[in-house]
């Protein structure tokens, strides 16, 4: 009784292995890797369009909005040890030299330059102010439209790639999931009493799902977080190397705190695809068996039964909240010393003139760019999480070989087109090992021969059946057709030749006539 009782429990899976699961896939993508390639173009010309946004903030910054900044040096008497910051102007220009000219006091003349302090600009009449600085005006007017430009390319850049990427994951659900319904059809009748409707079911729809949302919603995300965190690291150490040193000291938390999210959540999702495919199969089995429920008043009984796994379920998924309600926070807080690291240090350095305020600026949205990609990683992950253990179970089924062998092409016997005699020898058949349902039949059904098999439920009239059909094979014993070994013939042609009336006719759901000719 026990093997019974362990009859319809899904296979238990071993370590995790996504490296391997995803080599499963292989032949899936290969038919659409130019796709891929086209999307990994794509992914690196948004990554540039996203980058050069706060690059061209620095600039625009540095250059024409807080422009020259020099040290205390520069200014004689200047004891604070601060840095004083100037504004330069090309007195070529008419205008510059007459405004420069009214003001002596306030203006100094370097290589044909007039140089103010930043805070003896600011006290001139707006009118000046506005015709000396008109160039950085005009600059940062054409720096607006250029990031207007890099904003609509980047629009178009990720319609593209989403598309893209939609159409090849459409595709590669399509084919997985008619693979699957192929292979299915393909196993015997023996690894239907093993797995029951609803975990099939779950498997072709909802477990397909999850792993289009993967490709769509996470793959193309994934990799171009990738290239991102890689281009943010590179572009921080090239600007100023001591404040990204100072602001990636706190990155080794996030690392350790990423590699225990994923391990803890992987353990949680993996049990809420099986409960998943339980409460299916419970759902499914009380549709089907609703008669028999309520002929034998077992409704209460059936609700607790389903009040388990719901409740397993819960569980199950209440440990994988958890596990999102420790790491959101944790990465937010991150994030925060991050960020406050940079102002911190990287305001010192400013006061003191080390950096240029655009500088700082750029660290900041780059950082907070950094933390975006890592903060989704909840999102993102509990979807990848799904799919791959959605993964594990559809390829459970993809491996399973629980067919009925076909003869070899030189072994194969032709099925005679005469009627046809059945004989067992010594036949031995039992559904789960251990409980043996025929012991050591012997019988002859002769060409022509009407007979009745009579007996008790259970008594193992229908498995008689289903062993002339080759839906399983003997244990042990031969069956024969005028003579030949059932297994000699292939199962096409041996179905092909008999006709058999259910006692609970099955009707599909279509058409009458399709029912009769398919």
């Amino acid at each position: 009784m026990n093997a019974s009782l362990n009859l319809f429990e899904e296979k238990k899976l071993g370590p995790a292995g996504n490296a391997s699961q995803i080599k499963k896939l292989v032949p899936f993508l290969k038919p659409y890797r130019i796709l891929f390639v086209w999307t990994l173009a794509l992914i690196v010309l948004i990554t540039g369009t996203e980058m050069s946004i706060p690059y061209i903030t620095k600039i625009v910054i540095d250059r024409y909005i807080v422009p020259g900044q020099s040290g205390a040096s520069d200014k004689p008497g200047n004891a604070g040890g601060h840095a004083t910051r100037y504004l330069r102007f090309d007195l070529s220009d008419a205008r510059t030299a007459e405004i420069v000219n009214s003001r002596p006091r306030l203006f100094r003349i370097q290589n044909n330059q007039a140089v103010i302090p930043y805070e003896a600009f600011s006290k001139l009449p707006e009118n000046e102010m506005r015709d000396l600085r008109k160039k950085d005006l005009s600059g940062v007017a054409w720096a607006a439209v250029w990031l207007l430009g890099i904003v609509i390319i980047s629009f178009f850049l990720n319609f593209i790639n989403t598309f893209i990427m939609e159409y090849a994951g459409q595709m590669m659900m399509h084919d997985l999931r008619m693979e699957l319904f192929s292979h299915i059809q393909r196993l015997s009748v023996q690894f239907f009493t093993r797995n029951p409707v609803g975990r099939l079911v779950t498997r072709v729809t909802s477990d397909a799902q999850n792993m289009h949302e993967m490709f769509t919603s996470v793959l193309v995300f994934a990799v171009k977080d990738v290239f991102m965190l890689t281009a943010i690291t590179v572009a921080l150490f090239s600007i100023d190397w001591r404040l990204a040193l100072a602001v990636y000291a706190v990155f080794p938390f996030v690392f350790f705190a990423s590699w225990k999210f994923t391990t803890s959540a992987r353990q949680a999702f993996r049990a809420l695809r099986v409960k998943i495919a339980e409460i299916n199969t419970k759902f499914s089995e009380t549709i089907g068996g609703i008669q028999v429920i309520q002929l034998f008043r077992q409704e209460a009984a059936n609700f607790r039964s389903f009040q388990q796994i719901n409740r397993a379920h819960y569980d199950a998924g209440m440990q994988q909240i958890t596990v999102f309600a420790l790491f959101m926070p944790l990465m937010e807080m991150l994030s925060s010393v991050a960020l406050a690291i940079v102002i911190f240090y990287g305001g010192g350095r400013l006061i003191d003139g080390r950096i240029s305020l655009g500088t700082l600026v750029v660290f900041i949205s780059y950082i907070r760019m950094f933390f975006r990609p890592i903060r989704d990683i909840a999102e993102k992950y509990n979807i990848t999480l799904n799919a791959l253990s959605s993964m594990e179970r559809m390829f459970l089924i993809l491996d399973d070989q629980t067919m009925i062998p076909e003869p070899e092409a030189g072994d194969q016997a032709r099925m005679p087109d005469h009627s046809l005699s059945f004989s067992f020898e010594e036949v031995t058949f039992s559904y789960v090992p251990g409980e043996t349902v025929l012991d050591g039949i012997t019988l002859s059904i002769r060409a022509g021969e009407t007979i009745s098999i009579v007996g008790p439920t259970g008594a193992g009239k229908t498995s008689l059946v289903n062993l002339m059909m080759r839906f399983y094979d003997p244990d042990s014993g031969v069956i024969r057709i005028n003579g030949t070994d059932i297994r000699q013939f292939k199962l096409a042609d041996l179905r092909a030749r008999i006709a058999i009336v259910t006692q609970d006719p099955y009707i599909f759901s279509t058409t009458i006539r399709n029912n009769i000719f398919p």
